[in-house]
């Protein structure tokens, strides 16, 4: 089980085009706050000395969202949760068969992002 304190406010998923994210303002401000997601999770893996998830493994994730401001889609959330972690946390995100997401009201923008493998599926 790996688990992150992702600190910030961070953009939710927008939909772009291959050449509108190089374009449009809402793609740009998604990319970058990607970069932010992306420095924190390889930070924090880094400082643990964990490696990756393996690849084609059932995972399971356990999201935890403190905004300070309720106003953005839970699952375009998610999503941005998702993307920043592939690569990093875990090959693929194919492979999540499980989430759990809640938001809770909270004083700092913080997130808590917990992920494992789900021993209960097997792929065959």
């Amino acid at each position: 089980m790996l688990s992150f304190t992702l600190r910030g406010r961070f953009k939710p998923y927008v939909r772009m085009t291959r050449r509108g994210k190089f374009v449009r303002k809402e793609a740009l401000a998604y990319l970058a706050s990607q970069d932010r997601l992306k420095a924190q999770f390889r930070e924090q893996m880094r400082e643990r000395g964990w490696e990756p998830l393996p690849g084609q493994t059932s995972l399971a994730i356990n999201i935890t969202i403190s905004p300070t401001r309720h106003n953005r889609d839970l699952d375009n959330s998610v999503k941005a949760l998702e993307d920043a972690a592939q690569g990093i946390v875990f090959p693929d995100d194919r492979w999540v068969d499980s989430i759990l997401a809640m938001r809770i009201k909270g004083k700092d923008d913080v997130v808590h992002f917990v992920v494992w493998e789900r021993e209960d599926l097997v792929f065959e």
